[in-house]
């Protein structure tokens, strides 16, 4: 903390004089101590938010470093207990966006949004060149850039990306943003004095911190202060919403949370690439969430390629991007490749492809699918092995780095499962039918619910053809 790092009398100094300047009430003494070279900002969204009726009596907001804030409990907090109140007065919302003079501008205009957080992201720009705008308390303690982000990663950030899905999704985002931003100037000329790159600033202050809220039955986004400072974690220590009857919003514990403990939001289970490219942060361990993009095509030289192509809904090339796990996504992934690597005899049957059709069939689509997965990993410099021990040794340039190692490593760790089911799947399928049981993966494997779904079937089969 760099408050603490301060000595003592310079860190209550500068304490002390902020909290007078803005009337700090006294049981916001403990929040403002923790807020670090941060606190005259914090200092004032406190107040503001003390002032308008907001409630977290628990809980206190402490600076970590530079990157890294935090909100701690002050006490042991219990299961189902409201840990945050903050009125609809305080919530922005995408209807107050709408009805301020830029978002009527905009809807004048003509111009239809492609993104609904364009709304808030236009009313962050119009508010915070206000001076005496009401939410500029909360506007103030917005980060003012974010260079952990991969849309703004230069060449020396890219090269550690080189192979990852997660560069062409941020070139998405970068152009998806600059349409939009183009639109809006092009058809209304009242937001032609906010720059680019402020229009980003908001874009993105709006997706890392907006909440889906149910407000008097019609569903909305909003920004909630306080409420919004909380970090991300996989397992959820509260539930949230909107609460008609209090007329605001209630952030509620879904468990027991320790003293001096920090408290966490989940933002839900997604892949690393939307945790990275949306969030700036990625995920350790994110085993079964993590993806990997696999190309799957249709060679213009198979004597069955009309055929096929038709069985593939027109599509000679697809582009997957499954987990490391026997799921819709694998089954579609699969269903492509028994598609591809049938034969005459199979396609005469016209089987369905999303079941495995014979032993030939799926050890053929294994033998694509594992070179595919190949082709897919030759696209980054680096091995996994090189990954993983750069995880292990744990010194970074600094964090964007760490992330990228984090983001190729899991794609890569998808793509080595994948192969390894291959391989595992050929070798079963090989055996004979009685001595597979022997054989079997471990229920508790991911694994094992491929071996279920198709290779035990497909091995009972034939051993009943032959009996």
């Amino acid at each position: 903390n760099v408050v603490e790092r301060l000595p003592r009398s310079t860190s209550e100094a500068m304490a002390t004089d902020a909290k007078e300047a803005a009337g700090v009430p006294p049981a916001l003494t403990r929040e403002v101590s923790e807020c670090g070279p941060d606190t005259d900002r914090f200092v004032r969204l406190l107040h503001w938010l003390n002032k308008g009726g907001s409630q977290f009596p628990k809980l206190y907001l402490k600076y970590e470093d530079e990157d890294y804030r935090s909100v701690h409990t002050k006490c042991a907090v219990d299961s189902d207990e409201e840990v945050v109140y903050v009125p609809l007065a305080q919530i922005m919302t995408t209807e107050k966006a709408k009805s301020s003079a830029i978002g009527k501008a905009i809807r004048n205009s003509g111009y239809v949004m492609n993104c609904s957080h364009s709304w808030l992201a236009c009313y962050l720009c119009q508010e915070k060149h206000s001076p005496d705008s009401y939410w500029k308390p909360f506007i103030d303690i917005l980060p003012d850039k974010y260079y952990n982000m991969p849309i703004f990663f230069n060449e020396h950030y890219n090269k550690h990306l080189k192979g990852s899905y997660s560069l062409e999704m941020a070139a998405t985002r970068n152009r998806q943003l600059r349409q939009e931003y183009d639109g809006i100037i092009r058809r209304c000329p009242a937001f032609r004095k906010y720059h680019y790159l402020e229009f980003v600033w908001g874009r993105l202050a709006v997706i890392t911190r907006i909440f889906s809220l149910d407000i008097g039955g019609r569903t909305t986004d909003g920004l909630v202060p306080m409420a919004d400072m909380l970090n991300h974690h996989p397992t959820r220590q509260t539930t949230w919403g909107y609460s008609d009857r209090k007329k605001g919003f209630v952030m509620t514990t879904t468990r027991k949370v320790g003293a001096e403990e920090q408290i966490f939001d989940s933002y839900g289970r997604k892949w690393q690439g939307r945790y990275f490219v949306n969030y700036g942060f990625t995920i350790d361990n994110n085993y079964e969430d993590n993806d990997a993009v696999i190309h799957g095509s249709l060679s213009e030289d198979d004597p069955q390629y009309s055929m096929k192509k038709r069985y593939l809904g027109g599509w000679s090339s697809r582009e997957f991007q499954p987990q490391a796990q026997w799921n819709r996504k694998a089954k579609d992934l699969l269903a492509f490749f028994r598609t591809v690597s049938a034969n005459a005899k199979e396609l005469g049957t016209r089987p369905n492809f999303n079941a495995p059709v014979s032993i030939r069939n799926e050890t053929a689509a294994l033998i694509n699918l594992e070179k595919s997965c190949e082709e897919s990993l030759k696209k980054f410099p680096d091995s996994l092995q090189t990954d993983h021990k750069l995880l292990k040794v744990n010194k970074w340039e600094d964090s964007n780095h760490r992330n990228c190692v984090i983001m190729r490593a899991g794609e890569k760790e998808v793509l080595m499962w994948y192969i390894k089911l291959c391989q595992e799947g050929r070798r079963l399928l090989a055996l004979p039918y009685e001595q597979l049981a022997k054989e079997a993966p471990a229920k508790t494997q991911r694994f094992r619910l491929y071996y279920d779904a198709v290779i035990e079937p497909l091995a009972r089969g034939v051993s009943r053809h032959h009996f």
